[in-house]
Protein backbone atom coordinates (compact mmCIF):
# COMPACT_ATOMS: atom_id res chain seq x y z
CA UNK A 1 0.00 0.00 0.00
CA UNK A 2 1.27 3.49 -0.60
CA UNK A 3 1.37 6.39 0.97
CA UNK A 4 -1.20 8.26 -1.18
CA UNK A 5 -3.70 5.28 -0.20
CA UNK A 6 -3.23 6.76 3.33
CA UNK A 7 -4.11 10.25 2.92
CA UNK A 8 -7.66 10.07 2.82
CA UNK A 9 -7.57 7.77 5.95
CA UNK A 10 -5.65 10.53 7.63
CA UNK A 11 -7.95 13.38 6.63
CA UNK A 12 -10.84 11.36 8.16
CA UNK A 13 -9.46 10.83 11.40
CA UNK A 14 -8.34 14.02 12.13
CA UNK A 15 -11.69 15.75 10.79
CA UNK A 16 -13.39 13.38 13.08
CA UNK A 17 -10.97 13.97 16.05
CA UNK A 18 -11.37 17.52 15.73
CA UNK A 19 -15.58 17.33 15.82
CA UNK A 20 -15.39 15.17 18.51
CA UNK A 21 -13.06 17.64 20.35
CA UNK A 22 -15.45 20.42 19.86
CA UNK A 23 -17.42 21.55 22.67
CA UNK A 24 -20.80 22.59 22.24
CA UNK A 25 -20.98 26.22 23.66
CA UNK A 26 -24.16 28.33 23.79
CA UNK A 27 -21.96 31.47 24.17
CA UNK A 28 -23.44 32.28 27.50
CA UNK A 29 -19.57 31.59 29.35
CA UNK A 30 -21.90 30.83 32.57
CA UNK A 31 -24.08 28.13 33.96
CA UNK A 32 -27.38 26.95 33.33
CA UNK A 33 -30.02 29.23 35.55
CA UNK A 34 -32.83 27.35 37.44
CA UNK A 35 -36.17 28.62 36.73
CA UNK A 36 -36.20 30.65 39.87
CA UNK A 37 -33.20 32.34 38.86
CA UNK A 38 -34.34 33.18 35.55
CA UNK A 39 -37.79 34.73 37.40
CA UNK A 40 -35.77 36.67 39.65
CA UNK A 41 -33.69 38.36 36.76
CA UNK A 42 -36.66 39.49 34.57
CA UNK A 43 -38.03 40.96 38.13
CA UNK A 44 -35.22 42.95 38.91
CA UNK A 45 -35.31 46.84 38.36
CA UNK A 46 -37.82 49.27 38.65
CA UNK A 47 -41.59 49.15 37.84
CA UNK A 48 -43.73 51.90 37.42
CA UNK A 49 -47.55 52.26 37.96
CA UNK A 50 -49.10 52.23 34.36
CA UNK A 51 -52.88 51.50 36.10
CA UNK A 52 -54.18 50.44 39.42
CA UNK A 53 -57.44 49.04 40.26
CA UNK A 54 -58.89 49.21 43.96
CA UNK A 55 -62.10 47.34 44.73
CA UNK A 56 -62.22 48.59 48.85
CA UNK A 57 -65.62 47.07 50.58
CA UNK A 58 -67.47 47.21 46.90
CA UNK A 59 -65.94 50.59 45.57
CA UNK A 60 -64.09 50.36 42.13
CA UNK A 61 -61.50 53.13 41.93
CA UNK A 62 -58.68 53.96 39.47
CA UNK A 63 -56.79 56.58 40.56
CA UNK A 64 -55.10 56.53 44.25
CA UNK A 65 -51.79 55.11 43.34
CA UNK A 66 -50.46 57.17 40.28
CA UNK A 67 -46.99 57.45 41.76
CA UNK A 68 -46.54 54.17 42.63
CA UNK A 69 -42.89 52.60 42.17
CA UNK A 70 -41.22 49.38 43.38
CA UNK A 71 -37.77 48.21 43.13
CA UNK A 72 -36.94 44.45 43.17
CA UNK A 73 -33.14 43.62 43.88
CA UNK A 74 -30.93 40.25 44.25
CA UNK A 75 -27.55 39.49 44.28
CA UNK A 76 -25.67 38.17 41.51
CA UNK A 77 -26.86 34.34 42.25
CA UNK A 78 -30.35 35.70 42.67
CA UNK A 79 -30.56 35.06 46.40
CA UNK A 80 -31.04 37.58 48.96
CA UNK A 81 -33.99 39.13 47.72
CA UNK A 82 -35.28 42.61 48.47
CA UNK A 83 -37.95 45.05 47.16
CA UNK A 84 -38.63 48.47 47.96
CA UNK A 85 -41.68 50.96 47.52
CA UNK A 86 -39.82 53.85 46.33
CA UNK A 87 -43.12 56.22 46.31
CA UNK A 88 -45.98 55.47 48.26
CA UNK A 89 -48.18 52.33 48.21
CA UNK A 90 -51.26 54.06 50.03
CA UNK A 91 -52.53 51.33 52.10
CA UNK A 92 -51.81 48.36 49.28
CA UNK A 93 -47.99 47.82 50.10
CA UNK A 94 -46.06 48.48 53.37
CA UNK A 95 -43.78 51.08 52.46
CA UNK A 96 -40.40 51.49 53.07
CA UNK A 97 -36.81 49.78 51.82
CA UNK A 98 -35.02 46.86 51.65
CA UNK A 99 -37.66 44.28 52.23
CA UNK A 100 -36.55 40.56 51.81
CA UNK A 101 -39.02 38.50 49.78
CA UNK A 102 -39.39 34.84 48.53
CA UNK A 103 -41.48 32.87 46.31
CA UNK A 104 -43.97 30.79 48.07
CA UNK A 105 -43.74 27.40 48.00
CA UNK A 106 -42.11 26.95 44.72
CA UNK A 107 -44.50 29.33 42.94
CA UNK A 108 -42.90 31.94 40.88
CA UNK A 109 -46.53 33.51 40.36
CA UNK A 110 -46.36 33.96 44.57
CA UNK A 111 -43.93 36.57 45.99
CA UNK A 112 -43.93 36.59 49.93
CA UNK A 113 -42.62 39.49 52.68
CA UNK A 114 -39.79 37.26 54.54
CA UNK A 115 -40.54 39.57 57.77
CA UNK A 116 -44.49 39.89 57.73
CA UNK A 117 -45.78 36.63 55.47
CA UNK A 118 -47.66 39.81 53.36
CA UNK A 119 -48.33 37.46 50.00
CA UNK A 120 -48.39 39.10 46.51
CA UNK A 121 -49.01 37.29 43.10
CA UNK A 122 -46.83 38.68 40.11
CA UNK A 123 -47.27 38.05 36.34
CA UNK A 124 -45.00 39.49 33.89
CA UNK A 125 -45.95 40.07 29.91
CA UNK A 126 -45.01 41.47 26.60
CA UNK A 127 -41.73 40.31 27.08
CA UNK A 128 -41.36 40.70 30.65
CA UNK A 129 -41.54 45.10 30.30
CA UNK A 130 -45.42 44.67 32.06
CA UNK A 131 -46.06 43.27 35.67
CA UNK A 132 -49.27 42.89 37.23
CA UNK A 133 -49.68 42.22 40.71
CA UNK A 134 -52.35 41.02 42.67
CA UNK A 135 -52.83 41.03 46.69
CA UNK A 136 -56.25 41.26 49.08
CA UNK A 137 -56.35 42.65 52.29
CA UNK A 138 -59.00 40.46 54.73
CA UNK A 139 -61.67 42.49 56.90
CA UNK A 140 -59.15 42.97 59.95
CA UNK A 141 -56.53 44.64 57.44
CA UNK A 142 -54.11 41.69 57.39
CA UNK A 143 -51.78 40.77 56.33
CA UNK A 144 -50.71 44.75 56.20
CA UNK A 145 -52.10 45.57 59.81
CA UNK A 146 -54.00 48.43 57.83
CA UNK A 147 -57.09 49.70 58.95
CA UNK A 148 -60.30 48.07 58.21
CA UNK A 149 -61.58 50.30 55.13
CA UNK A 150 -58.65 49.12 52.79
CA UNK A 151 -60.54 45.83 52.51
CA UNK A 152 -60.52 44.18 49.11
CA UNK A 153 -58.33 43.52 45.92
CA UNK A 154 -55.52 45.59 44.50
CA UNK A 155 -54.70 44.84 41.23
CA UNK A 156 -51.09 46.98 40.11
CA UNK A 157 -50.36 47.35 36.38
CA UNK A 158 -47.04 48.14 35.96
CA UNK A 159 -44.46 49.42 33.24
CA UNK A 160 -40.41 48.44 33.44
CA UNK A 161 -38.75 51.82 33.53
Amino acid sequence: MNRASYFPLLILVFGMTFIFSCKNDDGGGGPDLTPEQQQTAKLLGIWVTGTVTQEVDGDVTLDRFSDFSIEFNADAQGDNRTYSIINTGGEAFETGANKAWNYVAGNLGKLENVASGFQFDVQLSENDTKLKINLSVDPSGSPLGRVTNTTGGYEFNLVKQ
